[in-house]
C-alpha cells in the first residue's frame, strides 16, 4: 500500500491540465485497486473547496480567453491579403491565397475548444470530488499541531520563510504526525509550494533544512512534481521530456499567480474578468473598541506576556476592483475570503461569503454626487434578549436578558 498526501496547489494543478491527466486517471485506477491511498490533511479540503471553482474551472477559462483574444487581434490585423500584402512573408508563395481562410479556420477550430475544456475541468474537479469523498482518510490537526505551527511561526522557521504560512504548516504537521502515530512508513507529500517548503542550493529546489528532520522522523518523501512521486511507484509513468516541461513551468516566477475573478462577471455577464487588488481603506473594527477602554478588566498572562493594544489591529482593508465591470470587491480580514459589493450593498450590512462576519461599507458623496469617502467598518457583534428577542450590544445583556427586562421582573 502507497499513502500519498498533494497540497492544496498540486491537487488544483491535477485539476486544470498543469500536471497531465493521465496521472489523475491513474490515481483514480491505483485508489480502487486499493494500492494507494490518499491521506488528506482537512486544512487542504477546506482550501480545495474554496478554490476549485475560482482557480480551477475559471482559472481555466481565463487563459483560454487570453488566447483568443491574442489569435482575434491577430486575425484583424492580418485583415484581406490584398491590404496587408505586406505581410506575407508570413506563410509560404504556394500559401498566399488561402492565408485569410487559414486564419479564419484556425481562430473557429479553437473557439469550439471552449466547451471540450470546460467539460473536461469539470471532469477533472468531479473526480477530485470523489476521491475525496469516498477514498481519502480526514486528517484533522489537533491542539498540539496548532502550538508546534505557532512555534515554528515565532522562530520563523520554513514554512514561514516567505510569507504567513499557518496553513501550511497545519497541513504538514498534521500529516507528519498522523504517519508517526500510525507507523505508516514510506510516504509521499507533495507540493508545488517551493517558495515555503524548499531551499535553493546549486541551482535546484531541495526540501527546507528546517524541515528534514521532521520529514525523516516521518518516514515520509517530499516531492516538487506529481510525475516524479508517481514514477517511484510505477516506473517511467512519466517522460523525462514530460517532467521537464512541468519542472521548467514551475521555475517561470509567475506560474504560480493566483488571480481573483470578478463575481458579477462570471455570474451575470458569464465573463472571466480579473479583480486589480492593491488598494488600501480605511477599516473600523467596532469589535476590538473595548481594548483602548481603561475601565475593561485586563487579565495577566505571566511576566512575559504583553497587554494587547490597538498599535498591531488592522486598521486598513484591502480592495480591488474589476477591470471589466469595475465592481468593487474586498479581502475579508477574519477569513481571507473575497467578497463582491453590489451597488444596494453600500451603506448596509454586507455579510462575508466565507465567514458571516458583517460588515458595513460606509460611503460619502459630495453635492455634485462625486464619492467623497469611503470607510469599512465591522460592527459590534449583537446579542439576542432571550425574553424580548430584541437586539443589544453584549455588554447590555445579563444572562442573555436585557437590562429593561431584569427590571420588570
Amino acid at each position: 500500500m502507497h499513502y500519498i498526501t498533494f497540497d492544496t496547489n498540486t491537487w488544483i494543478y491535477l485539476g486544470n491540465g498543469t500536471e497531465p491527466v493521465k496521472l489523475l486517471n491513474y490515481l483514480k485506477h491505483e485508489v480502487e485497486n486499493e494500492n494507494i491511498k490518499i491521506l488528506l490533511p482537512e486544512q487542504v479540503l477546506k482550501e480545495w473547496e474554496v478554490n476549485k471553482e475560482k482557480n480551477v474551472k475559471q482559472g481555466s477559462l481565463k487563459h483560454f480567453n487570453e488566447i483568443k483574444d491574442a489569435l482575434d487581434r491577430l486575425q484583424k490585423l492580418l485583415g484581406d491579403r490584398a491590404e496587408k500584402a505586406i505581410l506575407s512573408f508570413l506563410l509560404d508563395e504556394s500559401d498566399k491565397k488561402d492565408e485569410k481562410d487559414y486564419f479564419k479556420d484556425l481562430i473557429d477550430k479553437f473557439k469550439q475548444k471552449k466547451k471540450e475544456i470546460e467539460e473536461a475541468v469539470t471532469e477533472n474537479i468531479n473526480l477530485i470530488d470523489d476521491l475525496f469523498k469516498s477514498h481519502a482518510i480526514i486528517i484533522k490537526a489537533d491542539n498540539a499541531i496548532y502550538k508546534k505551527a505557532g512555534d515554528y511561526a515565532l522562530a520563523k522557521k520554513a514554512p514561514f520563510k516567505a510569507k504567513n504560512s499557518f496553513a501550511d504548516a497545519l497541513i504538514v504537521f498534521s500529516l507528519l504526525d498522523y504517519l508517526i502515530k500510525n507507523d505508516i512508513e514510506n510516504a509521499i507529500f507533495v507540493s508545488y509550494n517551493t517558495d515555503d517548503f524548499c531551499e535553493k542550493r546549486e541551482g535546484k529546489k531541495y526540501l527546507h533544512p528546517d524541515l528534514e528532520k521532521e520529514f525523516q522522523e516521518a518516514k515520509c518523501k517530499f516531492f516538487k512534481i506529481v510525475g516524479e512521486a508517481l514514477n517511484t511507484i510505477k516506473q517511467d509513468l512519466v517522460s523525462e521530456e514530460e517532467l521537464a516541461l512541468i519542472e521548467e513551468i514551475q521555475d517561470d516566477e509567475n506560474w504560480s499567480y493566483s488571480p481573483e475573478f470578478c463575481e458579477v462577471c462570471s455570474e451575470s455577464l458569464e465573463r472571466v474578468s480579473e479583480v486589480q487588488f492593491g488598494y488600501e481603506i480605511e477599516l473600523i473594527d467596532e469589535r476590538l473598541k473595548h481594548i483602548s477602554n481603561p475601565d475593561q478588566l485586563t487579565l495577566d498572562f505571566g511576566e512575559n506576556s504583553s497587554e494587547p493594544t490597538t498599535d498591531n489591529l488592522k486598521k486598513t482593508i484591502e480592495v480591488g476592483y474589476c477591470d471589466w465591470c469595475n465592481t468593487e470587491h474586498f479581502i475579508c480580514t477574519d477569513c481571507g475570503a473575497v467578497n463582491a459589493v453590489l451597488t444596494h450593498e453600500y451603506d448596509a450590512l454586507k455579510e462575508c461569503q466565507g465567514c458571516g462576519l458583517n460588515y458595513i461599507v460606509r460611503t460619502t458623496y459630495d453635492r455634485k454626487g462625486i464619492l467623497e469617502d469611503e470607510i469599512y467598518i465591522i460592527p459590534k457583534e449583537k446579542e439576542i434578549c432571550l425574553k424580548c428577542g430584541e437586539e443589544f450590544d453584549e455588554n447590555e445583556l445579563i444572562d442573555y436578558i436585557c437590562i429593561r427586562c431584569l427590571e420588570k421582573e
